[in-house]
């Protein structure tokens, strides 16, 4: 492809101007290409699937194998409930990790991590509780941050966040506290 063409493309993915049929379709012809080029256009129709088109990120990036108790469990982590925790501890290693959602991307390294809007009560977000009870302990115990990316899968029939796959790859992050908003830096 022509690098005019070819840079007209790669803005075209991501100002999202092209329809999710018609990325997917692109996304299989660049995969039987295999080259340079194609390889770029998959990532960039990748990046702009994870942030905006999770059904479409989903198509393309198939469920996870490794579920997330699995993940945190095998590299040391625990909680206090596996179904409704949102941060876990690694009390060995003083480490604190988060599981960030593909769509609180803020930008290519800053994730809201927890918001003040997600607290609820303490009955149908026990989650927001223990994440707090977490950040404390990182602020005062010098526990340093994780994250693991998680797709987002739509909600449940109550409005709650549902998990399509995680990317099984902890990141080391710096995170502030924003407004209403923990952000997560990531390295």
């Amino acid at each position: 492809m022509e690098p005019k063409s070819y840079d007209k493309m790669l803005k075209r993915i991501s100002d999202g101007e092209i329809s999710s049929d018609k990325l997917q379709v692109l996304y299989a012809n660049a995969e039987k290409m295999g080259d340079e080029q194609a390889q770029n256009i998959m990532v960039h129709i990748l990046k702009y699937a994870q942030f905006e088109d999770t059904v479409l990120y989903k198509k393309l990036v198939p469920e996870s194998a490794i579920n997330r108790k699995k993940f945190m469990e095998d590299n040391g982590f625990t909680c206090a409930n596996w179904t409704w925790s949102w941060s876990f501890i690694n009390h060995d290693k003083k480490i604190i990790a988060f599981g960030a959602w593909n769509i609180k991307y803020l930008d290519e390294n800053n994730v809201v991590i927890l918001d003040e809007f997600w607290k609820g009560d303490e009955r149908t977000s026990p989650g927001y509780s223990q994440a707090l009870k977490h950040i404390e302990i990182a602020e005062n115990e010098n526990y340093s941050y994780q994250v693991f990316n998680m797709v987002h899968g739509g909600v449940d029939s109550n409005g709650n966040s549902k998990i399509a796959g995680i990317e099984p790859v902890l990141k080391n992050a710096a995170v502030r506290k924003d407004d209403r908003c923990w952000i997560a830096n990531v390295s």
